[in-house]
């Protein structure tokens, strides 16, 4: 399987960098781009467009890296602007909750922050515009020590930073 995600990610790379124009983008890489119906899979308007990009903290579930289906579409309007925007970088911050040993959770952080990267670069994103960081159970975004609290402290957030 991970054999099969870098051969995904690498052609993706290429042909990001295959075509000249003022992007610097190949119009290959921007196919579908301007066509929701193509891109998503399904007609999205503008406004609800919008409405996916405001969304930037995913949930995971107890011991969970997998993606919920719901955060799919959020996801590909992020990798959309990100395509979009050459300039543009995200930095893709993995967390969890205080359960578990530091090194525990730190390598669960990251595998939560590399789904959500691996999301945003199979759909258009360059690996160059995306990277990833894990703070583990060290940043809660909740205090408590409850379900309630350990749930909103097991996510991965999407930080746009410009070049």
């Amino acid at each position: 399987m991970a054999k099969i995600l870098l051969v995904i990610v690498g052609s993706i790379s290429i042909t990001a960098c295959s075509g000249k124009g003022k992007t610097g983008l190949g119009a290959k890489h921007l196919q579908g781009i301007g066509d929701p119906q193509q891109f998503y899979g399904q007609s999205i308007s503008p406004e609800q467009e919008q409405a996916l990009l405001a969304k930037n903290i995913y949930t995971f579930g107890y011991d969970s890296f997998e993606v919920p289906e719901e955060d799919v579409l959020s996801l590909y309007a992020h990798a959309k602007k990100i395509m979009t925007f050459p300039k543009v970088r995200v930095r893709v911050e993995g967390h969890t909750d205080e359960r578990g040993s530091r090194e525990y959770n730190i390598a669960l952080g990251e595998r939560r922050a590399k789904a959500i990267a691996n999301i945003l670069m199979l759909k258009g994103a360059s690996q160059y515009q995306v990277s990833i960081v894990s703070f583990g159970k060290e940043k809660p975004r909740a205090k408590g020590h409850d379900e309630s609290a350990w749930h909103e402290n097991r996510r991965a957030e999407i930080i746009y930073e410009m070049e």
